[in-house]
C-alpha cells in the first residue's frame, strides 16, 4: 500500500486562529486605550475640528450657525482630554462625560441633517434669509457676506451631508469612550 499522506486541513482550527490574531490586536488597541484616557479622548475630536477647518478653510465651506454647535462639543471634549492628562486616575468618569460630548455633537448633527432633508424647521437664524426693515439695512446685507444656510448641503459624501457625517462620527466616538469606560471600570 503506497498511499501519499495528505495533511489535512481543519478549515474551523484555521479560522478560528485567524480571527484570533485580528481579535486579539484589536482588543490589544482597546486596552491600550483603556488605560491611556487622554489619548483615546483627544484623538476623535482632534479629527473631527481638523476636518471642519479643512472643509472651511481649505474647501471654501463656511459653517452656519447649527455646524458651529456640532463644534462646541469636540472642544469640551479635548479640554476634557487635557483634564485626563492631568488626572488619569479618573479615566472612567472623563470617558463618560465624553461620550456625553460626542453623543450631543451628534444629536445636533442629526438635527442639523433633518433641517437640511426638510423633515423639520430648523432655526429662524439660519434658515430663512430675512427681510431688511430699511434702505441701508438691505445695503449692509447685500454688500456684506452671507451666512451659510442651515437648510442646504453644501456638500455630501455617499449620500450624507457634512451633518449627517457628524453624527455618524459622534455617535461611533461615543460607543468607542463608553466601551473603554466599562473595560476600565471592569479592570478596576
Amino acid at each position: 500500500m503506497n498511499e501519499t499522506i495528505k495533511p489535512r486541513r481543519d478549515n474551523d482550527v484555521v479560522a478560528r486562529l485567524s480571527g484570533s490574531v485580528h481579535g486579539s490586536s484589536m482588543r490589544s488597541v482597546l486596552t491600550y486605550l483603556a488605560a491611556r484616557p487622554a489619548i483615546a479622548i483627544v484623538v476623535p475630536p482632534a479629527i473631527a475640528l481638523g476636518m471642519a477647518m479643512l472643509a472651511q478653510y481649505g474647501f471654501a465651506l463656511p459653517p452656519c450657525p447649527l455646524c458651529v454647535w456640532q463644534r462646541w462639543p469636540y472642544v469640551v471634549a479635548i479640554a476634557l482630554g487635557l483634564v485626563a492628562f492631568a488626572m488619569p486616575r479618573g479615566g472612567a468618569a472623563l470617558l463618560l462625560l465624553a461620550a456625553v460630548a460626542f453623543a450631543t455633537s451628534a444629536g445636533v448633527g442629526m438635527f442639523h441633517a433633518g433641517v437640511e432633508q426638510g423633515l423639520w424647521k430648523g432655526l429662524e437664524s439660519c434658515s430663512a434669509i430675512s427681510t431688511p426693515d430699511t434702505l441701508a439695512d438691505l445695503k449692509a446685507q447685500i454688500m456684506g457676506a452671507q451666512p451659510a444656510r442651515c437648510d442646504q448641503i453644501p456638500f455630501a459624501f455617499l449620500g450624507l451631508s457634512i451633518a449627517g457625517w457628524n453624527a455618524v462620527f459622534g455617535t461611533l466616538a461615543a460607543i468607542l469612550m463608553l466601551y473603554l469606560a466599562a473595560l476600565r471600570i471592569r479592570s478596576n
